[in-house]
């Protein structure tokens, strides 16, 4: 099956890693490694609904000092996801699997720019910051978490790396995608003008006048 998200798998995947949720258990991942949540949990097979209803849970936790309900691959809170539900117009009734996350995911990456980036209307260094104002795990351009008390996990340079790869993978779709175009086809040609019987008669008048001289 085609990947529908693959040109930001890069960025995605770098988020795996930067979350801390790859070394375990991914798209199944809650805060804290399921301190919140009653321990692990099976995400990926909740409904939307669902998912909604655990995160209040994990608001309501008497330990939880961070006041947080991350959970999935990218660790999406229940405003956000209340968010993109809204945004997306999604009922509630979808499974919180692989394919949602992701596109939960990519749908934040365009919030905070990715498409405006990749069409040259923004720089590197704001494309950094503005994905750090999302996920507090990537740096901001100097280097530092933008939120106060939070360390970035990965290095800006780490970021630069998976956004040159996205745009790599993009600049390669949008070649193939041109090279498939038809090409225009060029308008038919008017045929030529048949000489009028008029003319041709009055052309051969006028060889017939030059060696008799007269008329005919």
């Amino acid at each position: 099956m085609t990947d529908p998200h693959a040109i930001y798998r890069p960025a995605l995947d770098l988020l795996g890693r930067s979350e801390g949720t790859d070394i375990r258990r991914g798209y199944n991942e809650t805060l804290a490694y399921g301190a919140y949540s009653g321990g692990d949990r099976n995400l990926t097979l909740m409904t939307l609904d669902e998912i909604d209803e655990l995160q209040r849970a994990m608001l309501a936790h008497p330990r939880n000092k961070w006041n947080s309900s991350a959970l999935g691959r990218y660790q999406i809170v229940r405003t956000t996801l209340r968010e993109i539900r809204s945004k997306l117009r999604l009922t509630g009734r979808e499974n919180f699997d692989p394919e949602m996350q992701d596109r939960m995911a990519c749908y934040l990456l365009g919030k905070r720019g990715i498409d405006r980036w990749l069409a040259g209307q923004m720089t590197d260094s704001e494309m950094v910051n503005s994905l750090a104002k999302e996920w507090a795990s990537l740096p901001t351009s100097k280097g530092v978490g933008h939120y106060d008390g939070q360390r970035a996990a990965v290095t800006v340079t780490e970021v630069l790396d998976a956004l040159g790869r996205v745009r790599q993978l993009y600049r390669q779709a949008r070649d193939q995608l041109n090279a498939t175009k038809p090409k225009p086809t060029p308008p038919p040609q008017a045929p030529a003008k048949p000489a009028s019987r008029g003319g041709v008669m009055a052309a051969l008048l006028a060889i017939f006048k030059a060696i008799f001289g007269g008329r005919p």
